[in-house]
């Protein structure tokens, strides 16, 4: 039997290789956050398409009418969301405004309890400005990405396409099990399953929040419910970050009885679908520790910007699941690079 040389990869090299890669993601993120975020997309509608396809549907028709619903959903979601930012816009002096209300409110209250605040108001930690400006960016730069809608749909209907093809194959057992096409579907059969049902409970979630603001009255509640919906892929850290705006927004707009109710009405919907709803469907194979989270927001944010924190969680199972099928192949190759002892033959 013929020695295959082991692969062998000295650790220097290797975090060398890493930094190399994260540097290039980082340097082209606003580009890798559509093909990422349009790939999280079509992994989303996937089930609709191989369900289609399983029911004896051609491809043609089952890939015609996943486009024809990605299509119509996108195009309305877009115009809500544009009308919905165009309104902000206009009522931003209100906002800075009652922000600025708020702020010296706050800072006399304290001040009355005998707390000198001179230095922390001259670095103008809370200042209208800086808080309009940080909450601008981060919302600019998630809503940026889902706004690039033609070329994040041709996107969505090249992956599509892609997907459908594989699914043929792989029906017709054209893979081998070790070939990079089987292996994408099992991390696409992962990924499918964790996205789903994290999508169809953060839908729930999204609007049951959206019909409790728009009881409440608070402006752009179908806005909070879309990033409500975002940040449910952001396991136990993103309903902090969901609550939050519309929190602000209701304490600006009505005061702190309206902020109490919008942050205990989160906390109860957010309660059940974690705790009742998801459970039910996900199962224990996907529970993640909240460090992993927390250590994939800091770091996926990082690297691809605000859109990192959504993708996070599923960037990091799939660079797992990659890390298993490397060590795989390695234990393979030494499998056939280490050779059989053979038994002693008497005499």
């Amino acid at each position: 039997m013929s020695d295959k040389p082991r692969l062998k990869i000295h650790p220097l090299l290797a975090i060398a290789c890493a930094v190399i890669i994260v540097a290039g993601m980082q340097a082209i993120a606003p580009v890798l956050n559509l093909f990422l975020v349009a790939l999280l997309l079509a992994v989303s509608i996937l089930p609709l398409l191989t369900l289609m396809l399983k029911r004896g549907w051609s491809r043609a028709l089952a890939l015609s009418l996943t486009i024809l619903f990605v299509v119509v959903i996108w195009a309305s979601l877009t115009a809500i969301l544009g009308l919905a930012i165009n309104n902000m816009v206009g009522k931003v002096p209100f906002y800075k405004e009652r922000i600025a209300e708020s702020y010296q409110s706050g800072l006399k209250f304290i001040e009355s309890k005998g707390i000198n605040m001179a230095d922390i108001e001259s670095l103008e930690l809370f200042s209208p400005d800086k808080l309009l400006s940080i909450g601008s960016t981060v919302l600019e730069g998630i809503l940026s990405t889902f706004g690039n809608f033609f070329f994040m749909l041709l996107l969505m209907i090249f992956i599509l396409i892609l997907f459908s093809d594989m699914h043929v194959k792989a029906e017709r057992k054209e893979y081998g099990q070790d070939s990079w096409q089987s292996r994408f579907s099992e991390i696409a059969n992962d990924l499918k399953k964790y996205i789903s049902i994290t999508a169809v409970s953060g839908l729930m979630a999204a609007a049951a929040n959206v019909a409790l603001l728009l009881i409440l009255g608070v402006d752009f509640a179908i806005l909070w419910g879309f990033l409500s919906f975002l940040f449910s892929f952001i396991p136990n850290i993103g309903f902090i970050l969901s609550v939050v705006p519309p929190a602000l927004i209701a304490l600006l707009e009505f005061g702190w009885i309206h902020c109490v109710i919008v942050v205990v009405g989160f906390i109860v919907i957010n309660t059940i679908v974690d705790n009742i709803v998801k459970p039910r469907f996900l199962g224990k194979e996907f529970n993640i520790s909240i460090l992993m989270v927390f250590l994939s927001l800091l770091f996926w944010g990082w690297v691809l910007g605000p859109i990192g924190a959504i993708l996070g969680v599923p960037m990091t199972m799939s660079v797992k699941k990659i890390i298993v099928f490397m060590n795989k192949d390695i234990d393979a190759q030494d499998n056939i690079a280490t050779p059989q002892s053979k038994p002693e033959s008497d005499g």
